[in-house]
């Protein structure tokens, strides 16, 4: 960034760092103007800018008569970020180009998922990486049924889902993260956990209301997952790391952004991050406009950025802040000298004067002594998962073997769980291990409840479930319904 070469500049004149400090960082501690609050409202417009944003009007309306003619109307509850813009365009502060298509492009999620799992190719899915990914989303559902609610199916509001689409390019959810490992779709254990994350960080970067609930539900919903994945995941492979730790201060991180989401515009009251919360190809019909990267170099925005943190892209907290500053310098490279960017450069500039302040901040406590300290602890961070009583693991066996199933052919009603006490007879099906890796029986559970074997609720819950996985896929197989009802 051009601070950089200001601070540059001072050194060559005898004035050093602090001892461990980089440019880039004290760039953010030390800016040429660091602002204490927010620039006052102002009460009036320049008649200048009126008129620019006179002209974006008149651009709007000409390019939507030109290329939404016959297309439906879009729905009355939307996004955030859309409350904003359809407000926006009454008041001439929407951009100048039209979104028609999707935008996010694909490139840019392959990115990021190569730059997460790059260094993780030897995480390998095996039958104990998968059984252990299964222990985390039977557990977060658990731990976290109130807040989970929202993330267990894809997302189909017909109201907001043409939207959603539009701006989220891999969408996740529990169900569909279930069904991968269900057909083995994950190659590595790597992949798993970053379509965990996604869950959360999609749902952060479609609602960009600050406070809106959703985004502390994916706040909390994402801690929680983060301390399952250490317990069930990262504990059992120490001290070999096989997935992207996340920056220890990630939380602070996403208060340093939905800092920038509380920033309303002098003039109208809007949101002034709205142009920087999604890349710039979705504002201009899924591409860049005409000459945007001769001038810039790496297009960013803070939608990416929250992806790039929730998936473990940024080892350091420069890197994140360096990120952040490049969405307002990209900006004013673009629209610095022309004459339709004076409205989108005092955006950004008013973006930055309240990201200094917050990155600052964040900066300075990864340097402090607070900042060591939890550094260390994240490193040592392990929930506890209280081991489940013999009598309170027999009391479920034993409801579990009282159900009954009645045929709806034959009207014979039988236990429901005879065909599943003993090891499947492979001298009568031959074929089962050939389909089923890892047999199940009730009896086999009855034995590791005696034996103390089951150290977490989730470790007996998987064995209970995976009996009647078997049982399903082997069946599907052959076509026996009888035995899968």
């Amino acid at each position: 960034p051009p601070m950089k070469n200001k601070i540059k500049l001072k050194i060559s004149r005898g004035k050093e760092l602090p001892k461990g400090v980089s440019v880039e960082d004290n760039a953010v501690i030390n800016p040429s103007s660091n602002p204490t609050k927010l620039p006052k409202e102002d009460e009036d417009r320049s008649s200048k800018e009126k008129v620019v944003e006179k002209q974006f009007k008149e651009k709007v309306d000409k390019e939507e008569n030109k290329t939404s003619k016959g297309e439906p109307e879009k729905s009355s509850k939307l996004s955030s970020a859309e409350k904003s813009s359809k407000s926006g365009s009454e008041n001439a502060s929407k951009t100048c180009v039209v979104k028609t298509s999707p935008s996010i492009s694909t490139s840019t999620v392959t990115d990021i998922t190569t730059m997460a799992t790059a260094n993780f190719a030897g995480s390998t899915m095996n039958a104990f990486r998968r059984a252990q990914c299964y222990k985390v989303i039977s557990s977060l559902k658990r731990r976290q049924h109130a807040n989970c609610k929202w993330f267990l199916k894809p997302v189909s509001d017909p109201k907001i889902v043409k939207d959603y689409k539009e701006k989220i390019s891999h969408p996740m959810d529990l169900s569909t993260l279930s069904s991968k490992l269900d057909r083995h779709q994950y190659e590595t254990l790597a992949h798993f956990v970053l379509d965990l994350r996604r869950i959360f960080s999609n749902c952060l970067q479609y609602n960009t209301d600050y406070g809106d609930d959703f985004r502390s539900a994916a706040v909390e919903c994402f801690g929680c997952a983060e301390d399952l994945l250490n317990f069930f995941v990262a504990k059992h492979e120490s001290p070999t790391v096989v997935y992207p730790n996340l920056l220890y201060c990630w939380e602070k991180c996403i208060n340093a952004i939905d800092s920038l989401l509380k920033v309303k515009n002098a003039d109208d009251g809007h949101q002034t991050a709205w142009y920087f919360l999604q890349p710039v190809t979705f504002f201009c019909s899924g591409s860049y406009p005409e000459g945007y990267l001769e001038r810039v170099n790496k297009p960013i925005d803070l939608g990416t950025i929250t992806q790039k943190l929730m998936l473990g892209c940024y080892n350091s907290v420069g890197a994140f802040v360096a990120d952040c500053r490049t969405v307002v310098k990209n900006c004013k490279a673009y629209y610095a000298d022309r004459d339709d960017g004076e409205l989108f450069v005092k955006r950004a500039e008013r973006l930055e004067e309240s990201m200094e302040i917050h990155l600052g901040e964040l900066v300075m406590f990864d340097r402090s002594p607070d900042g060591n300290e939890a550094k260390q602890k994240a490193k040592s961070k392990c929930m506890a998962i209280d081991k489940p009583s013999k009598s309170f693991l027999e009391d479920i066996m034993r409801d579990l073997r009282a159900t009954t199933y009645t045929d709806r052919v034959a009207k014979i009603t039988e236990s429901g769980t005879q065909y599943f006490e003993m090891p499947v007879d492979t001298t009568l099906v031959p074929d089962y291990l050939q389909i089923v890796k890892n047999p199940m029986n009730l009896q086999a559970i009855d034995r590791k409840i005696e034996n103390g074997s089951y150290k977490t609720p989730e470790d007996f819950e998987y064995d209970v479930n995976l009996i009647f996985k078997n049982c399903e896929r082997y069946n599907q197989s052959n076509g026996n319904t009888h035995m899968i009802s």
